[in-house]
């Protein structure tokens, strides 16, 4: 397996590369959470989302066949114009090859665009949620840590957080809270949570205040960079949790082939 970078930041092993190349030799994986690209066209850096839908399935599929005990994928309505519009959840359904068992809705806030732009004649709702689908087995083997008044907040159907990210920091950021919320609640308090789009590292940053292990894998140098600087930072701020501290790095082979 190749890839041009690997960092080692406490509990988070960061690589460099593209994630396809990645997934099938991942070992001791317990929890997948991550965004893919929503193929809408919008520039990564150094990629783009622009595949024909053919071509997005299979590329979702080679990323996401990694085999880990639960998957939860956070994904937007709809990709495409609206008229030629797919559903993105039946999309990722296609792509792991299984159905979800639970879904979350993720109440982002006010939508975007404006209510007049096709009154009166033709109505377009306006996206202002989106969803976190969750596939494979919930039982996790030492469980998640939750206290009974998180475990009660978390386990409801809609999560209300503000998507009030920096944008100029990445250009599809996820709320650092979205990425808290689903790691704390699906990943075992031993397991490892792996992410291939890891982008600006929000999920390692979540990890990292639960104190959870984590692998990201992410495709753009410069979106790299910015993953290991903001891991970096958060391993120097308080828990999330004050009982559960960062742990400290520990040797093993995650991977069942040597990197070349």
């Amino acid at each position: 397996m190749a890839y041009k970078r690997k960092e080692v930041i406490g509990d988070c092993v960061l690589y460099l590369g593209d994630c396809q190349d990645f997934a099938p030799l991942l070992n001791c994986i317990d929890t997948v959470f991550t965004s893919p690209p929503y193929n809408c066209g919008k520039e990564y850096g150094s990629s783009s989302d622009s595949l024909k839908v053919r071509d997005y399935k299979a590329f979702l599929k080679k990323a996401l066949i990694v085999d880990a005990r639960v998957k939860v994928i956070n994904v937007g309505q709809y990709q495409g114009s609206r008229q030629s519009r797919k559903s993105l959840p039946g999309i990722i359904c296609d792509a792991v090859c299984s159905f979800p068992v639970e879904e979350v809705l993720w109440d982002k806030g006010p939508p975007n665009g404006a209510a007049w732009g096709n009154y009166p004649n033709s109505p377009r709702v306006r996206a202002q949620h989106e969803s976190l689908l969750v596939f494979g087995d919930l039982t996790m083997p030492n469980g998640n840590g939750l206290d009974w008044s998180e475990w009660s907040r978390l386990t409801t159907s809609i999560w209300r957080v503000q998507a009030n990210v920096d944008l100029s920091i990445h250009p599809a950021m996820m709320p650092v809270e979205l990425a808290r919320r689903a790691v704390s609640l699906w990943s075992d308090v031993d397991g490892t949570v792996y992410d291939p789009f890891m982008g600006s590292g929000t999920t390692g940053v979540a990890c990292v205040g639960v104190g959870r292990k984590f692998i990201g894998v992410e495709l753009d140098a410069a979106h790299f960079e910015t993953a290991c600087k903001r891991i970096e930072e958060a391993y120097k701020q308080p828990s999330l949790f004050p009982a559960e501290k960062p742990k400290p790095a520990k040797t093993g082979n995650l991977f069942e082939g040597t990197a070349a």
